[in-house]
């Protein structure tokens, strides 16, 4: 009998553990290795996060064609309402407005999607839409939630972290981009 419920409980056990969603840990340092696609071409990115405090900075390189970095003051990571869009310039820091986030979307923005299912980012209306099929990185089911504009043109996936909501994946922006890995 002990043998039974021994068995039953590791059983249990080992379905939760695997259950359980990948949450990558971001701080300092932290590289997302991503495919960014022009014109349905992908292109090796690679985004490395130089620091999560004010100024909070991202560098970036795309193979065969450069690298720079974008920096956001605290109050855009706290309550921004835009994705940078431009083109970064080559070589230096372009410093973003305080309205302005890269890679991401405000805490604010992120609040309201888990608390309304619904957030507002340049403009555009977007609202939750359940995944049909998990997005997964390194064989794991990631934790991110899958958004949609209104007219449905746009879609993100945003990593389920309050402190810093990383868009992992988009679909319908002039760049779409994929984070394929975090190391």
């Amino acid at each position: 009998m002990k043998k039974l419920l021994f068995t039953l409980l590791s059983l249990g056990f080992v379905t939760f553990a695997s259950a359980q969603k990948y949450l990558p840990e971001i701080k300092a340092g932290t590289v997302l290795n991503a495919s960014v696609f022009v014109q349905n071409q992908p292109y090796p990115l690679e985004l490395t996060i130089k620091s999560i405090t004010a100024p909070i900075t991202l560098a970036w390189a795309v193979e065969s064609y450069g690298d720079g970095a974008f920096e956001m003051s605290q109050k855009a990571l706290e309550s921004g309402s835009s994705i940078y869009m431009d083109r970064p310039a080559m070589g230096t820091t372009t410093k973003l407005a305080e309205t302005e986030t890269y890679g991401l979307i405000s805490k604010a923005a992120y609040k309201a999607l888990i608390d309304n299912k619904t957030f507002t980012y340049n403009n555009i209306k977007f609202k939750l839409k359940p995944q049909a099929t998990p997005m997964k990185m390194a064989d794991k089911e990631l934790d991110a939630t899958h958004v949609i504009s209104e007219d449905g043109k746009l879609e993100l996936w945003i990593l389920n972290n309050p402190a810093l909501p990383l868009i992992v994946q988009s679909a319908g922006l002039p760049l779409d981009f994929l984070v394929n890995s975090f190391k």
